[in-house]
């Protein structure tokens, strides 16, 4: 898949209409509950794909296809995801580097009965990759869903460094999910991801911001009478994740590594959306290699939220690990701060062209 129309579909915004909200619907819609909390797994396998000679990030073969849990229309909470690489043959596991994406999106989130809240990459539930193969949701939370919602998955296969290569590979995907007991209710989460954008086009200044101040805007000694223009950032509707303002400045999430290390930051706060306080109690990361960290911070407070480290498979430009967060306490965020992503790259390898994306998904709490 290209990787404009990728990131645009990974972006895709759709109407969800005049829906109530989950737990609005849940108390119209309460059906007899069990007594026990039953945990089960669903297993699915993606068609083999080729893998025969050097792929970059997302420019590796890859498959959709679209599958449900079950042909029922009882609740269930998603707990948890995980994947692995098999040689499609034997089965034999292969090295998760071998994994570029593996992605779980809703096929047709508007037939859903409630409104869902996530803004943006509405279409989303999980996005795995290499380094982050295997996610569990805090004891207690979890995603709702009917059991017979058509789901779409996407895979794809990866390769940096192997060049003599001739395998078929698939994806095998073991979804978690559990039953609401009558004396263990689950917390409902629901998706909403903030990600870098990287500036590529247009006139100097930051998004959304005037013309007429980016000259102005650092100037401290101007009084407030000769301060006549507006300088403060304003977003048009529907434009929250932005690929272009209004100035002619142009933006992308999925972008060429220069050589060297390079830190960006973004406002992230209309992506966040908050329509009312709560706490973040998951948060998944999506990197590219010679990524070194992100990070999400408070700016109204100035507060570090959570950092993302890596552990580096330095030989094959890929990661052994990206660490992410996990917690029945949670963040705390709230509606009326602002918030901002910082990502850092160390890009060593000239010997050919490396892209970068940094992707923080936020699982809140649907309160």
């Amino acid at each position: 898949m290209k990787p404009l129309l990728y990131f645009c579909f990974l972006l895709f915004i759709a109407c969800e209409g005049q829906k109530m909200e989950f737990a609005d619907w849940k108390m119209q819609h309460a059906e007899k509950v069990r007594e026990t909390y039953q945990t089960d797994t669903a297993t699915f396998f993606s068609p083999s794909l080729a893998i025969d000679t050097i792929y970059r990030s997302m420019q590796g073969p890859y498959q959709t296809q679209k599958l449900q849990l079950s042909e029922g229309n009882e609740v269930v909470y998603i707990v948890g995801y995980r994947n692995q690489v098999l040689e499609a043959e034997s089965d034999t596991v292969l090295p998760s580097r071998f994994m570029c994406h593996n992605n779980l999106n809703y096929a047709e989130k508007e037939k859903l009965p409630w409104k869902l809240k996530t803004s943006g990459a509405n279409s989303r539930i999980f996005t795995l990759s290499e380094g982050q193969t295997d996610l569990r949701f805090p004891a207690g939370f979890g995603i709702p869903i009917p059991a017979n919602t058509k789901l779409e998955m996407v895979s794809q296969v990866l390769n940096h460094h192997q060049k003599e290569i001739d395998i078929r590979a698939k994806h095998q995907v073991e979804m978690i999910y559990a039953v609401e007991g009558e004396k263990k209710t689950i917390n409902p989460l629901y998706q909403q991801s903030v990600f870098i954008t990287k500036q590529v086009g247009g006139p100097e200044g930051v998004y959304g911001l005037p013309l007429s101040c980016v000259d102005h805007i650092h100037e401290e000694n101007v009084s407030k009478k000769e301060n006549i223009h507006d300088c403060s950032i304003e977003y048009e509707e529907g434009q929250h994740n932005p690929y272009r303002d209004k100035y002619g400045r142009e933006y992308t999430g999925h972008w060429e590594l220069p050589l060297g290390e390079e830190s960006l930051r973004t406002d992230v706060t209309k992506m966040l959306d908050l329509e009312e306080d709560t706490k973040i109690h998951f948060i998944g990361v999506h990197l590219h290699p010679f990524a070194e960290k992100l990070s999400l911070w408070d700016t109204t407070e100035d507060k570090l939220l959570y950092e993302s480290t890596v552990e580096k498979d330095s030989a094959n430009f890929s990661f052994n690990k990206i660490h992410y967060y996990s917690d029945q306490k949670g963040i705390a965020v709230y509606k009326d701060h602002h918030y901002e992503l910082r990502s850092t790259y160390h890009c060593t390898d000239s010997s050919a062209v490396h892209t970068a994306m940094a992707v923080m998904y936020l699982y809140l709490a649907d309160v």
